[in-house]
């Protein structure tokens, strides 16, 4: 009987399958692939982005309901712009994730990389 030596990613998934599931399920998916174990610089990124990318959406989203409240009328126009470009950017994410490549978002990987830097250092 011959053992298999342990992954080092979360649960002991494939590379790509625990990034794109990091993807997949959004915030909840990223925390979850962050804490679930491994080492793997890929797994890693893809959780600590689709962390920064889900709460970068609801931070927008919330100050544009903010702002909207002060009767700025044009805002209204923001919510289907922002609401696409998130969808886009998190369909390209999670299917790039599990073919197996990295994708680097604008803006939002500086964003993982100042908050998720000392994290992802370690992997």
């Amino acid at each position: 009987m011959v053992s298999q030596s342990p992954k080092d990613t979360p649960f002991g998934l494939e590379p790509n399958v625990a990034a794109g599931l990091a993807y997949l399920l959004g915030i909840i998916g990223g925390i979850v692939m962050l804490v679930g174990g491994g080492t793997n610089k890929f797994v890693k990124w893809a959780a600590c982005q689709s962390i920064t990318l889900g709460a970068t959406y609801i931070a927008l989203w919330v100050i544009l309901d903010i702002l909207a409240v002060m009767h700025l009328g044009f805002l209204f126009l923001l919510y289907p712009i922002i609401g696409i470009l998130f969808f886009v950017a998190w369909l390209w994410t999670w299917i790039a994730a599990f073919q197996g490549k990295e994708v680097r978002l604008p803006v939002i990987a500086d964003l993982t990389q100042r908050f998720f830097g000392s994290q992802l250092a370690s992997a």
